[in-house]
């Protein structure tokens, strides 16, 4: 797939993150994982690392240096259940993208099943439980995470004789 970051703008459904690091070289943002679980917990949705989101909301590629480090982060944050509570991606839904000589990394975050969510990071899902609103991840509230929880326990209806 060919990326068209001329018609990409941040959204319900689309999160542009620098990801460079501290050393430039490029790093797993702390935000990615607020990002992750309101994607997970609301529509899913394309998390791109790698590139700036100018003023007028367009996208400036700046490209991950060190763009194994960051997978291989990647991945072992999602096997650790202290940082994330559901590991949602498989290895189609990580893509490497070489845009102006520049390398990003496209994540296709798709939606919890009910019985997964709610998606919480750092291992509390009272107070890491998130939500997309338009262009920004919001808190759940503690009703709207037992709800999930709720959802996620019951039987569907056609699971019984």
């Amino acid at each position: 797939m060919t990326l068209d970051l001329d018609n990409l703008r941040e959204g319900w459904d689309f999160e542009a993150k620098l990801a460079t690091g501290r050393d430039g070289k490029g790093a797993l943002p702390k935000s990615m994982w607020e990002t992750y679980s309101a994607m997970a917990n609301t529509h899913g949705g394309l998390i791109l690392l790698g590139v700036k989101e100018r003023a007028d909301g367009s996208l400036e590629v700046k490209g991950l240096d060190n763009v194994e480090k960051v997978e291989r982060d990647l991945w072992n944050c999602l096997a650790n259940r202290e940082k994330v509570s559901c590991d949602l991606l498989d290895r189609d839904r990580v893509e490497q993208h070489e845009i102006e000589g520049k390398t990003l990394l496209l994540l296709r975050i798709p939606r919890a099943d009910r019985r997964q969510r709610p998606v919480y990071i750092n291992n509390n899902p009272l107070r890491g439980t998130y939500f997309r609103t338009h262009e920004g991840d919001r808190h759940a509230t503690e009703g709207r995470v037992r709800r999930m929880f709720s959802d996620a326990s019951e039987r569907p209806p056609d699971s019984e004789i």
